[in-house]
């Protein structure tokens, strides 16, 4: 019985990736520049003149880990990017406070003066993808092919990326899929209702 709801799990998988059709509204924020693109794997994307920066050779060494939403607001003009009553309310901890990727580049030289060039690691936490309204803290991704737009656009995180590198610092953006918003299914099939708060 359990062999075979996890196989019918399993076989699900391929059809619940769902995002965003692409839009010329979003091509700022949009990761995937193949226009024509229908399902994920008809993705791409490309950092032209781009310069690789080489990995250490060993990761091990302390790390600066922050919330980029709960560090300094760069950018006021995006802290109502969705319009919504969850967006900015800095007197409670369930909404956003409006930091941004241009606050953390105005902010490395005080990361730097902590100790961190010795460091030189800094851990961004939650997903730099577009989030529940609600979710500051980043852990509620809707679409793992938009950024989302209270952090910054594309340009914005490779300007921000580019000045950690120059530095001669590190940078490991999370992932954070575990707790996705995208539908989750239930063993038996049923899709759980995750947008329910």
């Amino acid at each position: 019985m359990h062999s075979s709801s996890v196989l019918g799990l399993l076989a699900l998988l391929p059809h619940t990736a769902w995002t965003l059709r692409w839009d010329p509204e979003h091509v700022a924020y949009n990761l995937n520049q193949n226009k024509g693109a229908i399902k994920p794997t008809d993705y791409w994307g490309e950092w032209e003149n781009h310069t690789y920066h080489p990995s250490p050779s060993n990761w091990r060494f302390p790390f600066y880990v922050l919330t980029i939403d709960r560090y300094v607001d760069g950018d006021p003009t995006n802290n109502e990017a969705n319009g919504t009553v969850f967006e900015h309310n800095w007197m409670t901890n369930q909404f956003r406070f409006g930091g941004d990727v241009k606050g953390v580049q105005y902010d490395l030289d005080y990361i730097q003066g902590m100790g961190i060039k010795t460091s030189k690691g800094i851990y961004l936490t939650g997903s730099p993808f577009i989030n529940m309204p609600w979710s500051g803290d980043m852990f509620g991704p809707l679409d793992f092919t938009l950024l989302d737009r209270h952090q910054g656009d594309i340009e914005e995180w490779r300007a921000m990326i580019t000045e950690i590198h120059r530095r001669g610092m590190y940078v490991i953006i999370d992932n954070t899929m575990a707790t996705s918003a995208s539908p989750v299914y239930h063993a038996d099939g049923t899709v759980a209702d995750t947008m329910r708060r």
